[in-house]
């Protein structure tokens, strides 16, 4: 007796369980066949059962990783999921997608799954529905025709009555248009469906091409919220007659594609269900000459992208006019699977232009393909970007940075560095430190990236530091280290040792003196480097083309380039004025004329003549009077 009771409350069970209703009396005749093949094969969503093992793939390869129980399709969880749970977490809505799967399934005589996935994938529309009967979801007023509770589980209970029974009502007088929630149910966005509403048809079942072949789609294993994109991409599969989606669908299994690999294609690329596979597929032949199985770059393959396949042969064509043969083309491609499928190898191609805009020739690109760090070519391009920004901020030249992408493209393409301000902060150092830090030692970079941790350099004394270079700077021309030259320059000195390197190669390049001369020159007058270059270019102008004197006269007396130049010309043109009148002697030394005293010169030169001293304030005036007159 107790195993009978036992039995008859497990049938009972059964009977209401979801999912165990009996096929033959639930589910209509015109689907019951196509129902029964999606149990017994796969979901009622129409996903694809996971396979017993991990697709492996590297960690920057254009398609997700999928773990244990995830669909091969359905690989992230979007916008839609989420509006649907924050959905059914109300009452009311709940009630709606009951009332409207029983409307479509029962008296639409739709299959259960497809009024199912329906009413529980179409929120938009749902919220349309629950819009027009929003009367309903009103408290009732106390004294009206229906009882008011006081316990709020019977206040639920009956809102959700009243919410089924208004549906039913509205579905009865204004019958519903069951394209519109099935296209937002297939993946459509709301804002589309419009677009694609049949203007003559309001049933489903009027159309037996469109089901039939979203049944076939739905029983190959697509899941049915990807559908939509093949209805928005080729609307013309949808149109085939019988058997006409289903040879299409083996003619792909036929050039070399699993199962699983056909569903991911056709997600990703509806198109080659419209068009000749042959032609749309050329890409596998290269894959074949360069010894890649075809079925391999599909486990790359994500249903969140689409891709241009006739594209994608120039990645290829490109690496092997760049000199690569078809055996290394092919280990490129294994190695790196998104040169094909980030933007079908359009990102390829813009790190290839913005090596060619810094300069870069065949072989620096033979070079940077070979040793192509382990990231994905749309973050190799970003992190470039990135460092040749980076560069710029903390104030390299155009020029420099140019040559640095040349030389270090791998390294600034390898990660993303922080932004400059954060490392300037970090290190505690200014922009020109920072600078001078990278281009010494460019590995230094791969320190300051996302993510790192920056410690604060140590400080450096400035005097130390300026000592440091000026020192280099002498031993760099030839001083001795620790001799009395070099003590002598070194108390003299002034500048900063990039500075005194620039002024020696001002007076070695731009006067024609031998680099042995100014070394000497140096040695005599150390004081001469701590002048600026467009002062001494003006002082030895004037001597050389305006006093009569040589660059010899210079050389043995260097630090007549020590005086200011209003005391040389003054000096030299009331010299010049004696010489004249033959008062003076010719051709005396420089130091002669320049280093004395005024007291001295005035003495024994300007009081040769009775007109002398008038003279030479008059000289004194015009040349003070030119050194204020601005320049023209």
């Amino acid at each position: 007796m107790n195993n009978h009771l036992r039995a008859a409350l497990s049938a009972a069970r059964l009977r209401w369980a979801p999912g165990a209703l009996d096929k033959s009396s639930r589910v209509p005749p015109c689907c019951a066949a196509s129902w029964r093949h999606v149990q017994g094969s796969f979901p009622a969503s129409g996903r694809v059962a996971p396979s017993d093992h991990r697709i492996q793939r590297r960690l920057y390869s254009a398609a997700p990783l999928h773990s244990e129980g995830e669909t091969l399709v359905d690989e992230e969880e979007d916008g839609v999921d989420r509006k649907i749970r924050q959905m059914e977490r109300r009452r009311e809505v709940r009630a709606a997608q009951k009332t409207f799967m029983e409307y479509l399934h029962v008296t639409r005589g739709m299959c259960f799954s497809d009024a199912e996935h329906i009413s529980k994938r179409s929120p938009v529309y749902l919220s349309k529905l629950l819009e027009e009967v929003k009367d309903a979801l009103k408290e009732p007023p106390e004294g009206g025709t229906e009882l008011v509770f006081r316990s709020k589980v019977k206040k639920r209970d009956m809102k959700d009555e009243r919410v089924s029974k208004a549906l039913v009502r509205l579905f009865q007088f204004n019958p519903v248009n069951e394209f519109e929630p099935f296209l937002e149910s297939i993946g459509l966005r709301p804002s589309e469906c419009s677009a694609f509403l049949p203007r003559d048809l309001m049933f489903l079942t009027d159309d037996e091409m469109l089901l039939g072949n979203f049944r076939l789609l739905c029983n190959y294993g697509i899941a049915r919220r990807k559908i939509g994109r093949i209805y928005r991409d080729a609307m013309e599969v949808f149109s085939f007659g019988h058997g006409v989606l289903a040879s299409k669908l083996k003619a792909l299994e036929e050039l070399g594609f699993s199962r699983t690999s056909v569903i991911k294609l056709v997600i990703a690329t509806p198109v080659v269900l419209v068009r000749d596979p042959n032609v749309e597929l050329k890409i596998l032949e290269w894959l074949d000459d360069i010894g890649i199985q075809r079925d391999w770059i599909s486990q790359f393959l994500s249903a969140r992208k689409s891709y241009d396949w006739r594209k994608m042969v120039r990645v290829p064509q490109f690496f092997v006019n760049l000199g690569f043969t078809k055996e290394a083309v092919g280990k490129l491609v294994r190695q790196n699977p998104d040169f094909l499928l980030d933007g079908s190898g359009k990102m390829l191609f813009t790190v290839v232009l913005m090596m060619l805009k810094a300069g870069c020739g065949k072989k620096e690109l033979y070079d940077l393909f070979m040793d192509f760090p382990n990231v994905s070519v749309e973050d190799f391009t970003s992190n470039l970007r990135r460092g040749m920004l980076f560069l710029a901020e903390i104030g390299i030249s155009h020029e420099d940075v140019n040559k640095f992408v040349l030389s270090h493209g791998l390294i600034l393409g390898s990660a993303p560095l922080k932004m400059p301000n954060s490392i300037v902060t970090n290190l505690n150092v200014g922009k020109r430190r920072l600078r001078k830090i990278i281009l010494e030692d460019p590995k230094l970079l791969m320190s300051y990236t996302l993510g790192s941790k920056v410690s604060q350099l140590p400080k450096i004394d400035p005097f130390e530091a300026s000592f440091n270079e000026r020192k280099k700077f002498l031993k760099s021309i030839g001083f001795v280290e620790g001799s009395e030259d070099m003590k002598k320059a070194l108390k003299t000195f002034r500048g900063k040792g990039d500075e005194l390197q620039d002024r020696y190669e001002f007076l070695v390049n731009n006067t024609g003196l031998d680099p042995k001369d100014v070394v000497n020159m140096i040695k005599l007058a150390p004081q001469v480097l701590n002048q600026k270059i467009d002062v001494l270019e003006s002082k030895i102008s004037f001597l050389i083309n305006h006093s009569g004197y040589t660059l010899s006269d210079m050389v043995a007396f260097p630090a007549c380039l020590s005086f200011t130049v209003e005391r040389t010309k003054v000096r030299i043109f009331m010299y010049n004025w004696l010489l004249e009148r033959g008062l003076v002697t010719s051709r005396l030394a420089l130091s002669t004329i320049l280093a004395c005293s005024d007291k001295y010169f005035m003495s024994y030169f300007v009081k040769k003549h009775p007109m002398g001293p008038e003279v030479w304030e008059n000289y004194k005036r015009e040349v003070a009077k030119a050194k204020n007159m601005p320049c023209s």
